[in-house]
């Protein structure tokens, strides 16, 4: 088979390849000498500054989208990763947003959004009513009114042997119902408390005493199948002192929440007592004064 080449400059043609080689995409079948070599454009390094990229993914401004982002940078640190050049920042806004009342309203609508057309239409427009209703109140978010039509409408019109599939379905709304059942500083609490959690969750399994080798043999022979989780969990321990500058903080928040902390959030207190009874040796806080 015979193939044209055409080059569009003059010049010399030097064949790489020799008649009847089998060829493959992208061999080199010949090097042309162009009669002119300035008609050749040469490319040069790039010597100025490239501009600012921002983020690794878009970050909305809305305030519950702030707020994910605002948690999931707190639980990086919390994961051992160090982030510790906008944490007092990430945290001063969280705690901010955490007080703010258009939160709940904002994560109920973008749930709702999602779920439009998934759920049935009439018990969506009854909860988008609550939330509007109490929207032009200025009222808290009306967690236990729409608790209260989801099992009616439950009870109503759905099979037992569907209910808990039925549940499942609107599991995110259920958990935002669920924080903000008690109000805007019980949900405050819950949230403290989670990432409280997530320090202590992984530093309870350092504190049973032994050497730290004798605890990642343990834990590698726990997780076996996930061999990333054990290097997870002692990346997320030997980051440990990292950690405290974020723990301390939060605690100092729950402190000057005075009693009544524990009172709406138990779980919190059950965390801050363990958190109390780590081995102050690994890097844990020390807790003592605390309100419990």
């Amino acid at each position: 088979m015979y193939m044209p080449l055409i080059a569009a400059e003059d010049g010399v043609a030097q064949f790489v390849k020799q008649p009847g080689a089998s060829l493959a995409p992208g061999d080199i079948l010949g090097i042309l000498t162009l009669d002119d070599p300035a008609r050749v454009k040469h490319a040069k390094p790039y010597e100025g500054q490239l501009p600012a990229t921002g983020m690794p993914s878009v970050a909305g401004s809305k305030i519950h989208q702030r707020h994910a982002r605002n948690v999931e940078i707190l639980s990086n640190i919390l994961d051992g990763f160090d982030n510790s050049a906008i944490m007092s920042s990430t945290l001063k806004e969280l705690t901010s947003i955490l007080d703010d009342p258009a939160l709940p309203f904002s994560q109920a609508s973008a749930i709702l959004a999602t779920l439009s057309g998934r759920m049935p239409t009439k018990l969506e427009d009854g909860i988008r009513i609550a939330i509007e209703t109490a929207q032009s109140k200025s009222a808290e978010f009306p967690a236990p009114r729409i608790r209260k039509l989801i099992d009616g409408w439950i009870t109503e019109n759905v099979r037992p042997q569907d209910r808990t599939t039925f549940r499942t379905q609107l599991g995110v709304l259920n958990e935002v119902v669920e924080r903000y059942k008690n109000g805007m500083k019980a949900a405050k609490w819950v949230t403290v408390a989670d990432l409280l959690a997530r320090y202590r969750d992984t530093e309870v399994l350092f504190g049973e005493g032994g050497s730290i080798e004798e605890r990642v043999l343990k834990l590698r022979e726990e997780h076996k199948d996930d061999l990333g989780r054990v290097a997870a969990l002692v990346l997320s321990h030997m980051k440990a002192q990292s950690k405290n500058k974020l723990v301390l903080p939060l605690l100092e928040i729950v402190k000057s929440g005075g009693s009544s902390v524990t009172t709406l959030e138990p779980r919190l207190l059950e965390i801050i007592q363990d958190l109390a009874s780590l081995d102050s040796r690994y890097g844990t806080p020390m807790v003592d004064g605390m309100i419990c």
